[in-house]
């Protein structure tokens, strides 16, 4: 292998793919970048065996190849370049590096050894495009509910379905949810049954999509159907797709609440973070109060004291009162971009149902604390 690239666009992409390269991988072959030369220039791939990327970086290629070698070695050394050319020659199990003055060797694996990678093309089925601003979106609004915790995979992925002309994205821990609801320009078949997605998947492919230019992406499935495969703008992004059964959550959603009240978010901001001081002390709980015109927050605290802040509020419906985990309402509140959300009830012990003024196709719920 034998190829010349620019300095800039070689480190670009070593940083991207970098970002999936395990630190501890279970091969040894998992802690470096595959590239490969062809006639239409040079391509990188890393993979933690959950999420692969591939892309297409160009540059010259003299004479076709494939090698790998330390994706984190590589990457700080041709960080230290000078923007110009860099000459990559692979000689058996080694790579030189040169640029100018500077150079380096580095010792590699063989091609053969790293995991193969879904790429366009691979019996692909199922495939539609998506909106790049939808999936940044999600990313924001949605994936932070998926659980942490591995004991149930399906709950630390977020569910894409097709209903109608409709796509609904949902996630969900068990103690909070966050659904986005998305009109659909054309018809998607072959999603009514769902898609369970990683949310570190599409958490990192949103990262992903900020380099490109491009407005939509496409999105399919491959191979027997367990894995997934995202094209954008030269950079293809395989991911598995998680088996199980994802909580039925429209028992979960309440189609209409009782009471309700508007209140401007920044505000809102401010009052849970003064009250969640003393929230800390006390299992994280504040309790909040809808009465005419107001939404009044508090919390107290034996050991640091109490606070109680009140939010001018559009109500509806009369009074109640509910009590949740601040931390939820501080991840809610910092994903979303409206002047006004929303906080409708139905009673003390049913789920807080939050809402942006500017998005009628997000819902997000929080269980409440009993106190």
């Amino acid at each position: 292998m034998k190829a010349t690239i620019s300095q800039t666009d070689l480190f670009k992409w070593l940083s991207v793919v970098g970002r999936v390269v395990p630190n501890r991988g279970q091969l040894p072959v998992l802690s470096n970048v595959l590239i490969e030369a062809d006639k239409d220039g040079l391509v990188l791939s890393a993979t933690n065996l959950e999420i692969g990327l591939r892309v297409e970086v160009g540059g010259k290629v003299s004479k076709p190849g494939a090698i790998t070698v330390p994706a984190k070695n590589l990457s700080e050394f041709v960080g230290s370049l000078p923007c110009e050319n860099v000459e990559l020659e692979a000689i058996e199990e080694k790579l030189k590096v040169e640029c100018g003055k500077l150079a380096a060797n580095f010792s590699g694996i063989s091609a053969s050894e790293f995991p193969v990678l879904s790429k366009p093309g691979d019996k692909e089925r199922k495939v539609f495009k998506l909106k790049k601003k939808i999936w940044e979106e999600v990313a924001v609004q949605v994936a932070f509910c998926s659980a942490a915790d591995e004991s149930r995979p399906v709950l630390t992925g977020v569910m894409f379905t097709v209903v109608e002309n409709s796509l609904k994205i949902t996630a969900t821990d068990g103690f909070r949810l966050s659904r986005k609801v998305v009109e659909l320009e054309k018809e998607m078949s072959g999603f009514e049954k769902g898609l369970i997605i990683p949310a570190r998947t599409i958490i990192e492919t949103a990262r992903i999509l900020q380099e490109g230019k491009k407005t939509d992406l496409e999105m399919g499935m491959v191979g027997e159907g367990n894995q997934m495969l995202l094209n954008y703008d030269g950079v293809q992004i395989s991911s598995r797709i998680l088996e199980g059964n994802f909580p039925d959550v429209e028992k979960i959603i309440p189609g209409a609440v009782k009471i309700e009240a508007l209140v401007d978010k920044e505000e809102l901001l401010r009052a849970v973070k003064a009250v969640g001081i003393f929230a800390r002390d006390s299992a994280n709980v504040i309790k909040i109060k809808i009465d005419e015109g107001k939404m009044v927050l508090s919390a107290s605290s034996s050991a640091t004291g109490d606070s109680l802040v009140e939010v001018e509020a559009q109500t509806k419906g009369g009074e109640g009162q509910i009590a949740f985990n601040y931390r939820y309402m501080l991840d809610f509140l910092n994903s979303v971009s409206g002047e006004r959300v929303s906080l409708g009830m139905n009673d003390s012990l049913a789920p807080g149902v939050f809402g942006v003024e500017s998005e009628e196709g997000l819902v997000h719920l929080i269980m409440p604390v009993r106190v």
